[in-house]
């Protein structure tokens, strides 16, 4: 496999591995807790995982509310899925209030080699 395949399906690894850590923890009884307290479904919390993980697994860490839950939701239930997933330690917010960071263990770019 060329060192861009390796990197392709680490990226791939990497949000799968996100994704399924999101859901288990929205699926726990403090994540299902936690996700009343902010008045979002566990379900909706799920899709905008599996959104989120697309951008991952293309290699951008750095995403748009707008673009990913925002396609799936309205305004304020996008912001509310926005807060659930900080308060969680998931996401963490940046000074551009529709951009969020993720948060998790991955591979860093220099750990996936270079993509030429």
């Amino acid at each position: 496999m060329s060192g861009r395949g390796n990197r392709e399906a680490a990226l791939r690894a990497d949000a799968t591995a996100w994704r399924d850590r999101i859901i288990a923890d929205a699926e726990s009884a403090e994540g299902r807790a936690a996700a009343r307290a902010h008045q979002v479904s566990v379900e909706l919390v799920g899709e905008a995982a599996a959104m989120i993980a697309a951008y991952i697994a293309r290699g951008e860490l750095l995403v748009s509310r707008a673009d990913t839950i925002g396609a799936l939701v309205g305004p304020g239930q996008a912001r509310r899925v926005v807060r659930y997933l900080e308060a969680r330690g998931h996401i963490e917010r940046g000074a551009d209030r529709d951009l969020f960071r993720i948060r998790g263990e991955m591979r860093r770019p220099q750990e996936l080699g270079s993509t030429q």
